[in-house]
């Protein structure tokens, strides 16, 4: 048997059946098959059990000829309470006047005892698939309501139908564009073309339309008071089952300050722009004057170097240096002999410290010695001040 084990372990029976036997064996072995099963021993207990356990009961399998309340009762009572629960009848050829009252109650099936134990498992089988059908159809149903009422609150929403004159207006349209709702109503989606070179974007919506294709772009709006909204837009036919256009869907969001924003940032782009290209062309000019004093400021050197050159020509070097040379000589030949006549004294002087004469003259050389040397420095520090390196280094070499 190919049964959907996992399927039918969701589901929760109600097994209904005044014989004892009967009752303990088949809920012996449906509890293999389902999540649960809770059994009853007549319609009083069975109804009260349901009244009991309602939200986890999923199916009911009742026998009809039972004492205390018949199962016909059963589930008139059980109707009243709850008008779509599956019900399954086990019935004896004996019961047959009560299955156009079964009918009635709306029972999904019946199975004739002795029970077909496969045959009841296929029924409720079949039930179970049905009833997930039906769960993942409203669970469908709450998504798109739920869906449909995002898209009212949140965006501009027009209903449409086949020649595009407009059934529907939310809130947020009748707001953003100025119109009161009873006054957009009937009126065609081409209203709302901003100017006459929006005519080209209108005939290509109304084509992709007709030919059962979506519309998605940026879209102007035109408003009561004949300002322009932006939008963000997306237009869509609703199509039935034989993909038959019913109507039309337009669902917009309003994009008027985001692309004012956008405007203001792009003029704020270009005001900067601007204002760096005239910091860089001051810049520019400062470098350019900046440029043009150094290059007359290097002209001027440049003649100073010249006259320079003229008036310290290599003749008149050669005759600096060879005057310097020649002073340079004769200063360190009279220091040589002042230094001399020094040690000679000295000499003396230390074999006669009592002559007095003799300290007279070593007094009298070393003054001498020491003019002799200052005329020497301040000679040297001439030449440093006033000749070029290359020239001292000729002199003290």
């Amino acid at each position: 048997m190919n049964l959907n084990r996992e399927l039918l372990k969701k589901y929760t029976i109600l097994y209904i059946e005044d014989d004892d036997v009967i009752r303990t064996e088949l809920s012996s072995l449906l509890e293999n098959f389902f999540h649960s099963v809770i059994v009853a021993s007549n319609g009083k207990e069975g109804l009260r059990t349901y009244l009991t356990n309602q939200n986890n009961i999923d199916i009911i399998v009742s026998d009809i000829n039972m004492p205390e309340l018949n199962g016909i009762d059963m589930v008139k009572k059980i109707r009243d309470i709850k008008d779509d629960v599956p019900i399954i009848f086990a019935t004896a050829h004996s019961d047959s006047d009560f299955l156009i009252e079964a009918i009635k109650l709306r029972v999904k099936e019946y199975v004739v005892k002795p029970l077909d134990i496969r045959k009841l498992l296929i029924y409720i089988e079949d039930i179970a698939k049905s009833l997930e059908l039906e769960k993942l159809l409203k669970q469908q149903k709450d998504e798109l309501i739920k869906f449909r009422n995002i898209l009212d609150s949140n965006n501009l929403l027009l209903k449409l139908d086949k020649e595009f004159r407009i059934t529907y207006a939310n809130k947020l349209f009748c707001k953003a564009t100025g119109y009161k709702k009873e006054t957009l109503l009937g009126k065609e989606l081409v209203t709302f073309r901003h100017n006459n070179n929006a005519k080209k974007i209108f005939d290509d919506i109304y084509e992709k339309l007709l030919n059962k294709n979506s519309w998605e772009g940026n879209l102007k709006i035109k408003r009561k008071d004949d300002t322009t909204l932006d939008t963000k837009s997306n237009i869509f036919p609703d199509l039935d089952d034989f993909l038959e256009m019913l109507g039309v869907i337009f669902v917009a969001y309003d994009t008027t300050k985001e692309q004012e924003l956008k405007r203001q940032m792009q003029l704020a782009l270009i005001k900067e722009k601007s204002e760096n290209l005239q910091k860089t062309k001051e810049q520019n000019l400062e470098q350019e004057t900046l440029l043009i004093k150094i290059k007359d400021e290097l002209e001027e050197t440049k003649k100073e170097l010249n006259i320079f050159k003229l008036n310290n020509n290599d003749k008149t070097n050669e005759k600096i240096l060879k005057k310097l040379e020649e002073e340079n000589n004769f200063l360190n030949q009279q220091i040589r002999s002042l230094k001399f006549e020094i040690e000679k004294l000295n000499k003396t002087l230390n074999n006669s410290e009592t002559n007095e004469v003799l300290k007279e003259k070593l007094d009298y050389w070393k003054e001498r010695s020491a003019q002799e040397s200052q005329k020497l420095e301040l000679l040297e520090k001439s030449i440093i001040a006033n000749v070029e390196p290359a020239i001292i280094e000729k002199i003290f070499n």
